[in-house]
């Protein structure tokens, strides 16, 4: 039986913990009747745990849904338990799942704090919130509201933080009305806290031992959004950008056509291998857990043999500020990041380095043309204009071209310029190493290395000058290398940027049905993904996979908004 030192108490029944979830939260909250005529279901659980309860509702629902209904489940884990963990405390009841608990172990996502979106079927999508309840549940943005909550977690004596007033309040927020809630917790402070929510509440019995459990039922007034059925998308870009959206949206079940006059993946998404990892800050922010969520959904997509790991060399005093503050804000489990003397960094790279590193053990690389080919595989691709009357809504992903829309002409866009260069050395190094610069892992017999970053160039010609420059930086930071490379090509685009260097991803403003997802910048191998699976939330009216405040930091209107209090600030000064 699993128990949490955290918190001194079990995750489940010893007598029968698959009994225990039918009786307290499937049958607590009247399923599978009250899905039984719904499109779309959505269920919030306060405490992830084992997956147990998640298991059970998606094997229902599969069961007794209608055949083209979808279930969103969305749950919060503070303390995320290893996927070895998970598979052995569950192992007992495979067979009974049929192949759905490999599934939800073979996807489970990196123990990072954040966002993160998990597709298990066509059908069924979980949202897995690594994080205290408290903090991220109002940062959660659902917008047809919730039907079902599963109030689990450990018992109000054992972890009274959890049941906290935020969390009836947040849930009242949340709930569409007549939204059911179940728990197997009758504690006095949980009935009060709902009933003072809106929430009819009612004392019932409970599972095994426990005499009393708790069901109730929202009675709150509110008036939902109407979501219009979105069935036709036009998006227009065939890069990173354009094509992720095509395939979020693609999985949804939505046609989808991709409209750009030169292809698929012809220019800055056409370099054929690029580095995956976050952006890092000293602190976590909106802006961080943005790229945490694209990071960690691309490492768990990628092939193993792919996933080489990452160094991030610690070679100033701002570096080592800055990376050594992500391990202690951040919130990541030392399964997924580590630091390393410059010793132990030599190790994991196979030659001598000065320096310590900060090591990423799911990061590695990509080849980014082949991962649009991969996104657009199944989707139609054409070269001529289109025409807005035929679609529900429309994406531009169109690079620093969506400035061309009147709805964004104000956006503050650039274009950098950055070459790659493509090596061969006498050496053979095992993970990326990242420093300002990067050398990648050898693949191939070859390695690539870059980039120049040049927001004052426009043009894409390879020369000699920039390839010595990028030699130059690695040499100087990994003096063992010198004079053991020699470049055999090369490459350069202009990738689009924004003033504050952080995409832009969400409605456009004054416009309806239209998105925009652009200014990915040096990381758009894992900003596309992170953006795509948030506006196939827009347009589906979903819940959304990244936090409010995250949402807030991507749109468009944002540069508008900066500006209204900047005068408004000025106009206070003048005064």
């Amino acid at each position: 039986m699993i128990r949490s030192l955290e918190f001194d108490d079990i995750y489940f029944s010893p007598d029968d913990g698959l009994a225990e979830t039918a009786h307290v939260f499937l049958c607590g909250n009247n399923l599978p009747a009250a899905w039984e005529n719904a499109q779309n279901f959505f269920i919030t659980e306060t405490g992830f745990g084992t997956g147990l309860n998640f298991l059970s509702a998606w094997k229902l629902f599969e069961e007794t849904a209608n055949a083209d209904a979808a279930l969103d489940f969305i749950s919060f884990e503070k303390y995320p338990l290893s996927r070895d963990q998970i598979e052995n405390s569950l192992s007992v009841w495979a067979d009974f799942f049929g192949g759905r608990l490999q599934r939800m172990v073979e996807t489970y996502p990196l123990r990072v704090n954040g966002f993160h979106r998990v597709h298990l079927t066509d059908r069924v999508r979980l949202t897995l919130i690594f994080d205290d309840v408290n903090d991220a549940l109002p940062q959660l943005i659902v917008p047809r509201g919730v039907n079902a909550w599963f109030l689990d977690g450990f018992a109000p004596a054992k972890n009274p933080q959890m049941w906290s007033e935020t969390l009836f309040r947040e849930m009242a927020r949340l709930s569409a009305p007549g939204a059911t809630a179940a728990s197997f917790t009758a504690a006095g402070e949980v009935r009060r806290g709902l009933a003072a929510q809106g929430f009819e509440v009612k004392k019932v019995r409970g599972y095994g031992r426990k005499r009393d459990m708790t069901t109730a039922v929202y009675r709150g007034d509110k008036n939902m959004p109407l979501h219009k059925a979105v069935s036709r998308v036009a998006v227009l870009g065939a890069g990173l950008a354009g094509t992720s959206c095509a395939r979020a949206l693609k999985n949804r079940g939505v046609d989808v056509t991709i409209f750009d006059q030169y292809g698929v993946a012809q220019f800055a998404s056409g370099n054929p291998l690029g580095l995956y990892n976050p952006r890092f800050s000293q602190f976590r922010t909106a802006e961080s857990d943005f790229f945490t969520s694209g990071y960690a959904a691309l490492a768990a997509a990628n092939a193993p043999d792919q996933r080489c790991g990452s160094l991030h060399l610690l070679t100033d005093d701002d570096k080592r500020k800055r990376l050594s503050g992500m391990m202690q804000n951040w919130g990541w489990h030392s399964d997924h990041v580590q630091m390393l003397d410059a010793t132990q960094a030599s190790d994991r790279a196979c030659i001598k380095l000065s320096h310590d590193a900060v090591w990423l053990p799911d990061s590695g690389y990509v080849n980014p043309a082949q991962l649009c080919a991969t996104y657009a595989d199944g989707i139609p691709v054409q070269a001529g204009e289109y025409d807005p009357r035929q679609f529900d809504a429309v994406i531009l992903a169109n690079g620093i071209a969506a400035k061309d829309h009147p709805g964004l002409s104000d956006l503050p866009l650039h274009t950098v310029r950055g070459q790659i260069s493509f090596l061969t050395g006498d050496v053979t190094t095992k993970a990326n190493i990242c420093y300002g610069g990067y050398l990648s892992a050898q693949h191939n017999g070859g390695y690539v290395a870059g980039a120049t970053f040049q927001q004052w160039r426009t043009d894409t010609d390879v020369t000699d000058e920039d390839h010595q420059d990028i030699l130059a930086h690695l040499y100087k930071t990994i003096p063992e290398l010198t004079d053991r490379f020699s470049v055999t090509g090369g490459r350069t685009s202009l990738r689009c940027a924004a003033k504050d260097r952080f995409p832009v991803i969400g409605p456009v403003p004054d416009s309806a049905n239209l998105y925009v997802s652009t200014a990915h910048g040096s990381h758009g191998l894992i900003s596309t993904r992170a953006g795509a699976e948030y506006l196939a939330d827009l347009i589906c009216g979903t819940p959304v996979s990244l936090s409010a405040a995250t949402v807030a930091a991507l749109e468009p209107v944002r540069f508008r908004r900066r500006l209204a209090k900047k005068d408004g600030q000025s106009a206070e000064s003048r005064e």
